[in-house]
């Protein structure tokens, strides 16, 4: 026999399908509101910070095409999103 004093409840099929329910629901609701955020914009230094490296290596990787610049004309922009693949990227490719 078991020796451990855990308490035992009884639940109804009906109860557990409902209370399983109102989890799913909720981790649902909590995962949607996660993916309707809007992405968040980050300049050229803002982006330098986030991947540990200067201004100027963000200006060599969107001109080789590693970063995509969501700018217009000049003005570096890019997707923390776009970063955060680069940032998984580069941990495992030596980029020249």
């Amino acid at each position: 026999m078991n020796d451990e004093k855990d308490d035992l409840y009884l639940i109804s099929m009906k109860s557990l399908d409902r209370i399983l329910r109102e989890i799913v629901q909720s981790e649902f609701k909590i995962l949607e509101e996660k993916l309707r955020k809007e992405p968040k914009v980050l300049t050229r230094e803002e982006a330098a910070e986030f991947l540990n490296v200067c201004p100027n290596t963000i200006s060599e990787y969107v001109n080789k095409g590693h970063i995509p610049n969501r700018g217009i004309g000049r003005k570096i922009m890019i997707l923390e999103t776009d970063l955060m693949k680069v940032s998984k990227k580069r941990r495992y490719t030596h980029w020249n």
